[in-house]
């Protein structure tokens, strides 16, 4: 019976994912210069880095892409994976290895912009995410071994978010939106019988709600250079259950339980950025700054509100930082038609932590290499554009070095131990076309 009543949190498993497009890019044509946006104002990709830029558009048009993203990480072997602090009750000390050998991810994106006939907002934007096959999927990871927690299954759910463009000049712009989240109650119940007499039987009531983060957009445009500045607000998507678990012959409270996780978590960013017009030569900078300050590991919050179940146990203590993460780009135009494009960015671990102590949630830096092509055509009569892109992502290799001693202070060595490396790259590709109306 024992066994049944600890499938109940499994139900409930869940990861910490912050956004596939904070990753990989929202389209191939921004990926290739390094995750961020390009000069190209019928490209409605662009609109989720400069939503503000929806204050010219004049017509419609839409972005489709699909892209394939690969994990390869170093294998973690011959370290620590149970002690008595973590394993069952009086188990010895095991070693073994981790499963770094993580799924890979296919999604898409679709980006639309609609011309709006009002007197003050000018377009609407719609920038939507998705796993190919499913709305979302979640998988929390093992709560003790070496977990790379932003990688595990970020990139498997669906996301969206919208904005309205506002022209306050002929060169200044402004819009104001959102990206839409949602928090989860959830309440199982679970009657279990010993005897004869009857069956054991249950209930579950679940509930989600839509929750809203702001994001707010300046941009400054002569000719074909473009300034910009974005602001997205941090979004924290929650699940709170509550679950019993009753022995109704005999009667017995053996599980009332609640169950906390942050489903999903996206920082805030602040994004300032640069397009430069040498033509046939096109230049893009950008920096980021991520504020992480309200990251909290993946792993499910058991508490005890009754019963005979103990709480959970965190000797896990991540120290944490804001990030700056910059990029560049350069495109080529080699005919009218056809372009060269590559991209260098540098992502800064959130994390600022040797990982040394108790715990196992782990990453680290990452320099950004990105290279595509884009080709323009004519579809039904009008201009699209076809484009490819390919990006790697590699770990900065990180050495792990457990200090003494198990989690809970006794004597012994802790999960993970004497230590390992973190190293490791994710490839993403990815193919689009955008047509404009």
């Amino acid at each position: 019976m024992r066994q049944i009543f600890f499938l109940i949190p499994l139900f409930f498993s869940s990861s910490l994912f912050a956004s596939f497009p904070g990753f990989f890019g929202p389209s191939s044509s921004t990926s290739r210069i390094g995750n961020q946006a390009n000069h190209n104002l019928k490209d409605p990709a662009n609109f989720y880095y400069v939503p503000a830029l929806l204050g010219q558009t004049e017509n419609l048009s839409l972005s489709a892409n699909i892209s394939s993203t690969v994990h390869d990480f170093t294998p973690i072997q011959g370290i620590v994976t149970k002690n008595s602090t973590v394993g069952e009750s009086g188990s010895d000390t095991t070693l073994g290895s981790v499963n770094t050998d993580y799924e890979d991810a296919n999604n898409v994106s679709i980006h639309l912009a609609l011309p709006l006939k009002t007197k003050y907002l000018k377009a609407l934007g719609i920038n939507f995410f998705s796993p190919i096959g499913s709305f979302a999927e979640t998988n929390s990871g093992d709560p003790n071994l070496p977990e790379y927690s932003l990688y595990r299954s970020r990139y498997r759910r669906t996301q969206i978010h919208f904005n309205f463009g506002v022209p306050l000049s002929d060169n200044f712009f402004l819009s104001f939106g959102a990206h839409v989240g949602f928090q989860v109650a959830a309440r199982v119940n679970t009657q279990v019988s010993l005897s004869d007499n009857y069956g054991s039987n249950g209930s579950a009531k679940t509930q989600i709600e839509p929750s809203l983060a702001g994001i707010l957009s300046f941009a400054y445009k002569k000719g074909n250079d473009i300034s910009y500045v974005t602001f997205q607000q941090e979004m924290k998507s929650n699940l709170d259950a509550i679950a019993t678990g009753d022995i109704s012959d005999p009667p017995l409270t053996l599980i009332n339980i609640g169950l906390e996780s942050m489903i999903y978590y996206d920082p805030h960013i602040l994004r300032i950025g640069q397009t430069l017009d040498f033509n046939p030569v096109y230049v893009y900078m950008a920096l980021e700054y991520q504020m992480w300050e309200n990251y909290v590991p993946p792993f499910i919050q058991v508490n005890n509100l009754g019963g005979t179940v103990r709480a959970s146990d965190r000797f896990e203590s991540l120290t944490l930082r804001n990030t700056f993460n910059p990029k560049i780009g350069v495109q080529y135009s080699v005919t009218d038609k056809f372009n060269l494009s590559t991209g260098v960015s540098f992502r800064q671990s959130p994390f600022d932590s040797d990982f040394s102590g108790a715990g196992n949630t782990i990453d680290s830096d990452s320099f950004i290499i990105s290279a595509g092509a884009g080709y323009e055509i004519s579809l039904f009569g009008k201009q699209a554009q076809l484009g490819l892109s390919i990006q790697e992502h590699r770990l900065k290799e990180k050495t792990v070095t457990k200090t003494e001693g198990q989690e809970n202070g006794s004597s012994g060595v802790k999960i993970g131990s004497p230590g390992y490396n973190i190293s490791g790259s994710v490839i993403s590709a990815s193919a689009g076309i955008n047509v404009s109306f």
